[in-house]
């Protein structure tokens, strides 16, 4: 039986390729595999141990894995095939398709001649047939949409920090970044603050903010410790996919070293009418110019200004 599954997907083919070669990673990426271990690897071969889950059922196996770097090839064949498998081999390959990559994944295999007291509820050679098929047909297509999702998120990814020195007391600069209930008397840019829960430790609110004729609301909820913050919003604006950050203060000999630091995933259909690039520096220079305003203001009211 032979089988063979593609994905188109926005980055470039090395890029692609290198999370084909990176096994370790696969539990996190994979929905169908639970385990990934490289038992013995070279430049162009691996031993891998996988255990992964098919149909209702969970298997364990180990593949050789030939790896052609300059073709983008990776070949494989089940070492210690899974229950029902005579032979299992098959072949990842990468090939750049213009501004994207395509990512094949085909598998060849043939189930064994007995089938008994394998599998449960297997008992015939027809029925480990489709078991089979329909597990390779499953898993191959899950792989490859995770695969795509979690490149493309890489792609739209960004870090980025601001920081200012700010001459007053880390309780001070702290108790203000924390006091989100009054922001509106700090900020210029919030109109309003609706807290949702809050202890010593955590908050949970909805900010307001208007954005040139339109008010968003911001959802954020924040995890509270001496000199950091960090919090996330769980539906960002819709530029954006994802979003967290964090507040960190730092006591140096010249004053309080503020830094509000950022990691967002950008929503590409918001961006279609620039480049990556372009739109993760619009994003970069819009919140970077609210972190400076946020401690500027910061700054202004502590000084008496």
């Amino acid at each position: 039986m032979k089988t063979n599954h593609a994905v188109e997907v926005q980055c470039g083919a090395d890029v692609a390729f290198a999370m084909c070669v990176d096994v370790a990673s696969w539990p996190w990426i994979f929905p169908p595999c639970l385990d990934a271990k490289i038992v013995a690897e070279s430049d162009k071969q691996q031993t891998i141990a996988l255990t992964a889950k098919a149909n209702d059922q969970i298997f364990s196996w180990q593949s050789v894995r030939q790896i052609d770097r300059e073709r983008r090839r990776i070949g494989f064949a089940q070492a210690r095939p899974s229950p029902l498998v005579k032979y299992m081999k098959g072949e990842w390959s990468v090939d750049q398709a213009g501004p994207t990559c395509i990512i094949n994944l085909s598998h060849e295999f043939e189930v064994v001649d007995d089938v008994a007291h394998r599998v449960p509820n297997i008992s015939t050679h027809s029925e480990a047939m489709a078991f089979m098929v329909e597990t390779v047909e499953n898993n191959s297509a899950k792989e490859l949409a995770a695969i795509k999702k979690e490149l493309e998120r890489s792609l739209w990814s960004h870090e980025f920090s601001e920081a200012m020195l700010i001459k007053h007391s880390p309780g001070a600069i702290f108790q203000l970044l924390r006091d989100a209930a009054n922001w509106p008397w700090l900020l210029p840019h919030c109109e309003g603050v609706e807290m949702i829960y809050e202890d010593p430790q955590n908050q949970e609110f909805i900010m307001r903010v208007r954005v040139g004729d339109i008010e968003e609301r911001i959802r954020s909820i924040r995890t509270l410790r001496p000199n950091l913050i960090e919090y996330f919003q769980p539906a960002p604006p819709p530029p954006l996919k994802e979003h967290q950050g964090r507040w960190m203060l730092r006591e140096t000999e010249a004053g309080v070293e503020v830094t509000s630091w950022h990691s967002v995933v950008l929503n590409e259909t918001h961006w279609k009418s620039c480049s990556v690039d372009e739109a993760k520096q619009k994003v970069e220079m819009a919140i970077n110019a609210n972190s400076l305003g946020t401690m500027r203001a910061i700054a202004e009211k502590l000084e008496g200004r």
